[in-house]
């Protein structure tokens, strides 16, 4: 039977068995406020006082609210009197047999309160004393396919995957990843987000999110994780397309022999080496505000201020002026090379680099309706198409080869800017001239140059496929003799490289001594000595005489 009592006679029971100090009071004291105590608390008297053993949530809210004075202490409160030593038992059987309410149950409520009872967000949170972000959640996904509420009601899909269909409001797409992806989340966001970016990705980064919406570009945000995602893809491709052509065109400006400028680090551009800005001389400008500086540094360190932030200001003035002390002077950029790419992070990455041949550069331009993405995979379709039919003719397979070569060891081209990124290296030797006196060898790749010069750069390929076959080979000989290399290097070994180049000396037949004989007689020592005692005895290959100490 149900009793009316003062708040002010009631205490919170030690012999409840809830220990935990519970959360959401301050939620709880403000439905009650708006709705008012819906629920009995349990109380047993004892010693003229009623002590709260079912309901604490219940009765620390009202304590709230008499603290903030929205109640006084004469607020009546309903209440189930029971036997102190049944006050225990019936803790723990409210406590386990407690069901919360189903996320789904509390998704269908709010949604009526908006679509029926024309509450907005705000006006929900402040009746039930949620934050507007949870309410604008749930009511986010009271607004998904009626199919899916009833899957999610029933369990067939949980609460992350529910938020995950959120990504779209159209229902019929909703219900397709729905169909295909079943109840995993990463699976549902990549099939209603694969014509979108997202917005913390390099490329978006790089164009940024004023420059994106100042162009008309709308993001779709995802209320239940702290990525968004951009709608027009084709747009954000333009943008990036147009910041990196107003940075190529800067470079060109200044004067650089190559720009090149990429969404992307290009495959190679660790191979292309470095180019590091000349450092010049202060003016005498320079060089009295330098002074001048480095005076005022010196008189807070000796005043002990140094970590002041007037020392940190002069600091920062010094290193404006002796950074640009480094830069790259004209001559540097007509035979430089800079190439600039999107970070991971979104920023501009540069790499400098020296030119040392001439070579064939294209600016890429991008047309039609299609996003940079999507004409990467036909693209790439197409190459593996290309590829399947050059696997089919040997001969075409040859020339391919021997065009990638020639590029590269004649006429000094990038494997980088070739369509078969085949990567030969010529090999370089560091003999005196004074060893090769009277010898036959000779330098191959200097040889190579003057034997097939009539090869011309721009018609290469086609000249290579007119050649006939015996010419073919001479030249794919020539080609793959300049990248061997047997050199035993300096405090180097004898390693699977050389015993390669051993296998090709015996099929070549080598005798070195119809190439070379030595002017000159050596001294020999504990390492030579191992050398000669491991070079290979067939008379073929004998090695050049050395006397002995």
């Amino acid at each position: 039977m149900t009793t009316i009592l003062k708040l002010s006679q009631l205490r919170l029971s030690p012999l409840n068995v809830r220990k935990v100090e519970p959360t959401g009071i301050e939620a709880l004291a403000d439905d009650i406020h708006a709705h008012g105590l819906i629920q009995s608390l349990g109380v047993y008297e004892d010693a003229g006082k009623f002590w709260v053993f079912a309901g604490g949530r219940r009765f620390r809210a009202l304590e709230l609210l008499k603290k903030r004075k929205d109640v006084t202490a004469a607020f009546p409160v309903p209440v189930i009197i029971k036997d102190k030593a049944d006050a225990i038992e019936l803790s723990l059987v409210e406590n386990t047999q407690r069901e919360n309410m189903h996320p789904a149950d509390a998704v269908s409520a709010f949604a009526q309160l908006r679509d029926e009872g024309g509450m907005s967000a705000e006006d929900i949170a402040a009746r039930f004393g949620y934050s507007t972000g949870h309410v604008a959640k749930l009511l986010r996904l009271g607004s998904l396919a009626p199919a899916l509420l009833e899957a999610f009601a029933a369990d067939t899909i949980g609460m992350e995957a529910a938020q995950a269909f959120t990504m779209s409001e159209d229902h019929a797409a909703q219900i397709e990843a729905f169909e295909r992806c079943g109840n995993s989340p990463a699976a549902i966001r990549r099939a209603l987000t694969t014509q979108k970016v997202r917005t913390d990705s390099s490329t978006f980064c790089f164009v940024g999110l004023e420059a994106y919406e100042a162009a008309g570009g709308t993001i779709t945000r995802d209320l239940f994780g702290e990525t968004g995602y951009a709608d027009d893809p084709v747009l954000l491709d333009e943008l990036v397309s147009a910041k990196l052509e107003s940075i190529r065109a800067g470079f060109e400006a200044e004067g650089w022999k190559i720009v090149e400028v990429s969404a992307e680090a290009p495959h190679d551009i660790y191979s292309r080496g470095y180019l590091r800005p000349e450092t010049c001389e202060p003016t005498n400008e320079e060089a009295a505000e330098l002074a001048g500086l480095d005076a005022q540094i010196e008189a807070l360190e000796a005043e002990g201020r140094e970590d002041s932030e007037e020392a940190a200001a002069l600091f920062d003035q010094r290193d404006a002026i002796t950074e640009g002390f480094e830069a790259f002077t004209d001559a540097q950029k007509a035979n430089g090379g800079v190439c600039a790419y999107i970070g991971y992070k979104g920023d501009l990455v540069l790499r400098h680099w020296t030119v040392y041949v001439e070579r064939l550069t294209a600016k890429v331009e991008e047309s039609g309706p299609y996003a940079a993405s999507m004409i990467e995979r036909l693209t790439a379709i197409r190459t593996m198409a290309l590829q399947h039919e050059v696997a089919a003719q040997p001969a075409l397979a040859l020339d391919i080869l021997l065009d990638s070569m020639t590029a590269q060891l004649l006429h000094g081209q990038q494997s980088y800017n070739l369509a078969a990124d085949i990567h030969p290296t010529v090999t370089r030797h560091t003999v005196e001239q004074d060893m090769l006196d009277g010898s036959r060898l000779a330098d191959l790749p200097a040889q190579l140059v003057e034997r097939f010069a009539d090869i011309p750069a721009d018609r290469r390929f086609e000249t290579i496929r007119a050649m006939d076959e015996a010419d073919k080979m001479q030249l794919l000989a020539a080609l793959v003799a300049t990248s061997i290399n047997g050199t035993i290097f300096n405090h180097g070994g004898i390693g699977a490289r050389q015993a390669t180049a051993d296998k090709y000396a015996d099929a070549a037949g080598l005798d070195l001594r119809q190439h070379w004989t030595p002017g000159q007689t050596f001294s020999i020592d504990s390492r030579s000595r191992a050398c000669w005692q491991s070079w290979p005895k067939n008379a073929a290959r004998a090695p050049p005489r050395i006397a002995p100490r």
